[in-house]
């Protein structure tokens, strides 16, 4: 079972994200924020990461895409936000972006479809 962790400070979104994923039979982590996962990451294999981009604390979503992309080259990546666009942000080559508001069964359908690219490899 893929392990996804979900990073977003708002807790409704984070919440129902969690839900759709776990019905699709995914392992959740969370965090509300970058540095609170750079915890994580530190106990546990992430094999999907889903970030918002702007939250508190020192470290942005993309910091944080970038950290797992490096830890963990084979993770699926998907970067989020309300404000910015993929024109404004570095983002790790493995990374895709998705603006919101956000159709959560798309992400679980883009999450899923990663899942299975990583198999085949």
């Amino acid at each position: 079972m893929p392990t996804v962790l979900v990073v977003e400070d708002e807790p409704l979104i984070r919440l129902t994200l969690i839900d759709a994923l776990e019905d699709a039979g995914f392992r959740v982590i969370e965090a509300e924020t970058a540095d609170e996962a750079m915890d994580l990451i530190a106990e546990h294999t992430v094999h999907l990461l889903f970030t918002d981009i702007q939250m508190p604390g020192d470290m942005t979503g993309i910091d944080l895409a970038h950290v797992v992309a490096k830890r963990f080259p084979e993770a699926g990546i998907i970067v989020a936000s309300g404000r910015l666009t993929p024109d404004d942000i570095d983002l790790p080559a493995s990374a895709e972006f998705f603006s919101k508001p956000y159709d959560f069964s798309s992400i679980v359908s883009r999450l899923n479809a990663m899942t299975e690219a990583t198999s085949r490899q």
